[in-house]
């Protein structure tokens, strides 16, 4: 399955733009991803937002700097436990993630897009803050948003108030009397939701969400054929591929890496509805990679297959070094 998902993965790049995307063609999406992730709380000295309870931030080990961010609220009734398996994956593909909990399980979608902007504050401040691990670490401009059912209503909502979000993560969102209004802005959204959901039914949920998301804005929505309202499969849901449409979508948007775009118009075989406005054709190439403060080192050398090989004549090879970054090379 691996290989089968890296094989068209790669057929898909290459006839997209195989100059500018060299440096994506190993990654087989495998979870975790190709860095060790660590986490700190607020008994580590992180800032106490007055409009959450409770925070914890993971982070890819490494010394490595520009680093993006986003923040996730969970659901009605859940705690930012049920959302922390997002912090451990997003984190291990270099994305600093930032799950917060709510001042009540029973905070309304408005509390809990109050929480989600409050929660920028705090990740702003842990690149100044000169005891955090983050401390010049982080790109403040590279911001994302996303949550769980009422929460991820309420990152459709902060979306709509500004503060230079790049993207929002709406997983099987609940928005009690919406309207267009509510969800007029510009954030390219991704709406992931389930057939079988009976909490936040998609007929009268995300897809509302999708309708009413302007035409002009970049959007996507995945619903996952038998899935239910279940916080804690994560980024396992549908197989797998909830979390490697969710790490495409932040690529491409929140980073400006237009090389994962060719896989977001994939649709998956476990999707009962797959709808979307992107154009990839539209969205400029800027591949990118997250530079680190250490000596840059091969991490291994893999085939085109993503297998890991000792370097042989005549065969095309790709170098990967401990920041990321990739160089393909033929030896002749």
């Amino acid at each position: 399955m691996k290989y089968c998902l890296l094989a068209c993965l790669i057929s898909t790049l290459f006839s997209f733009s195989q100059s500018s995307c060299d440096s994506i063609l190993f990654q087989s999406f495998t979870n975790p991803g190709p860095y060790n992730v660590l986490s700190i709380d607020e008994s580590d000295g992180i800032r106490n937002g007055q409009d959450y309870n409770g925070a914890t931030i993971f982070y890819p080990e490494g010394n490595l700097i520009n680093l993006p961010s986003i923040v996730f609220v969970p659901g009605y009734s859940n705690t930012q436990f049920t959302i922390q398996n997002w912090g451990l994956f997003l984190a291990s593909y270099g994305i600093v993630t930032m799950t917060i909990g709510t001042n009540t399980l029973l905070d309304s979608h408005i509390q809990r897009k109050d929480a989600l902007l409050d929660a920028l504050i705090t990740i702003k401040q842990e690149n100044v803050r000169l005891s955090s691990p983050l401390f010049n670490s982080l790109d403040t401009l590279k911001l994302a948003l996303g949550g769980f059912s009422k929460g991820g209503g309420g990152a459709q909502l902060a979306a709509s108030i500004g503060q230079n979000i790049k993207a929002v993560i709406a997983l099987y969102p609940w928005l009690e009397n919406i309207s267009a209004i509510d969800l007029d802005h510009d954030v390219p959204v991704l709406i992931v939701s389930g057939s079988l959901d009976l909490i936040a039914p998609p007929s009268l949920h995300a897809d509302i969400h999708y309708m009413y998301t302007p035409e002009t804005t970049k959007k996507l929505k995945y619903e996952v054929a038998f899935a239910t309202h279940d916080p804690l499969i994560g980024p396992n849901a549908g197989s797998g591929e909830v979390g490697k449409k969710t790490l495409s979508w932040l690529q491409t948007f929140l980073l400006g890496d237009s090389c994962f775009c060719p896989y977001l118009l994939d649709t998956p075989s476990n999707a009962s509805i797959y709808m979307s406005n992107l154009n990839c054709t539209e969205i400029s190439t800027n591949t990118y990679n997250l530079e680190s403060n250490q000596e840059k080192k091969i991490f291994k050398i893999i085939d085109i297959f993503g297998r890991e090989v000792e370097p042989k004549k005549n065969m095309i090879l790709f170098y990967i070094y401990n920041d990321q970054s990739v160089k393909k090379i033929i030896i002749k």
